[in-house]
């Protein structure tokens, strides 16, 4: 069996980890591109080359002799203040990682977007797909802007390397070492997000998102995007709360808010030391329904997802593990 080497760009969060696993278990010569020194993959029989996809040398070094990338590296924020920092990852960065894949002949590249570059609606009866235009509200937001343009960038390549695009919705399941994507289960546990507002967003178990990533490599069409989400995944903010209560059996009132006047008052706040489970900028980003049909990855790359529930319980079951215990 070929052993396809391939390496992995942000390898380290909460995706990165497992998908290398899962290439590993499946016999590949697996590389990892480091920032720093980690021990995430100890005892695991990967290559480490330590790089970062702001600096073009290290990448090109990176490449030598990869056939396959996963480029998954990323910067993760809906703060405004840090937008210099999204624009030099999320999409700087992806064109050092097209340009070193260019030169170092690699096979195939799979560019690992996200729904946020697709875009929001307001309303929940009318997901998008991968032929929505991108609303113009989307610009606003730092971080959606950042994932479509780097997005732009990786199908632009297209025309002179094998690129293809998945767009995962937010992931759910163990292992988000960050506190990134099951933020908000996280801090319902705690007792900490008792509120809610209009808005929702498309939800997915992070091993069906790792499955959809192999699958795009191998069946995945040229220059093509891939919505990789789950059917019942789009979930209002409240209806999702309601979900982790249910399934970590500590169901709890929550108080529905128009999200207008939370702005504001939320940024006041956000300059005294008192500590909030999200902030201004998110709450802003929170109003909107970040919905999505995962149709074409389903049929064309015959995937089949895992119900909502099965995420739910998997993020529940990893953070009480750790010692979180509702409050």
């Amino acid at each position: 069996m070929r052993t396809r080497p391939t390496l992995v760009t942000g390898a380290t969060g909460f995706l990165g980890r497992l998908l290398v696993r899962r290439l590993v278990d499946e016999g590949r010569r697996v590389r990892v591109l480091e920032r720093t020194a980690s021990t995430a993959f100890d005892g695991l029989p990967v290559e480490r080359s330590r790089g970062d996809v702001t600096e073009p040398a290290g990448l090109l070094r990176a490449m030598a002799g990869i056939e396959v990338v996963h480029h998954l590296a990323g910067v993760v924020t809906y703060e405004h203040a840090h937008t210099a920092r999204l624009m030099a990852v999320n999409v700087a960065g992806t064109r050092h990682v097209l340009e070193a894949a260019r030169r170092a002949g690699v096979q195939r590249l799979v560019h690992v977007s996200s729904t946020a570059a697709v875009g929001m609606t307001s309303d929940p009866a009318r997901p998008l797909d991968e032929t929505s235009p991108f609303p113009d509200r989307a610009r606003q937001n730092p971080y959606a802007l950042s994932k479509r343009l780097g997005e732009e960038a990786a199908l632009a390549a297209a025309d002179g390397l094998d690129v293809v695009v998945a767009c995962p919705g937010i992931a759910l399941g163990g292992g988000d070492v960050n506190r990134v994507s099951t933020f908000m289960v996280e801090q319902y546990l705690r007792g900490a997000l008792r509120v809610t507002v209009a808005g929702g967003i498309n939800y997915v178990d992070a091993r069906d998102i790792v499955e959809a990533l192999c699958a795009v490599e191998e069946r995945g069409t040229r220059g093509r995007r891939y919505i990789v989400g789950t059917p019942d995944g789009n979930r209002s903010h409240r209806d999702f709360l309601r979900l982790v209560g249910e399934v970590s059996g500590a169901p709890r009132r929550t108080v529905h808010l128009p999200a207008g006047p939370l702005v504001p008052a939320l940024r006041v706040l956000g300059r005294t030391p008192v500590p909030l489970p999200v902030t201004a900028d998110e709450m802003a980003n929170a109003r909107w329904y970040w919905y999505v049909r995962p149709d074409r990855a389903i049929h064309e790359l015959d995937l089949r997802p895992r119900p909502l529930e099965e995420a739910v319980e998997a993020t529940v079951r990893w953070y009480r593990d750790r010692g979180l215990r509702p409050r």
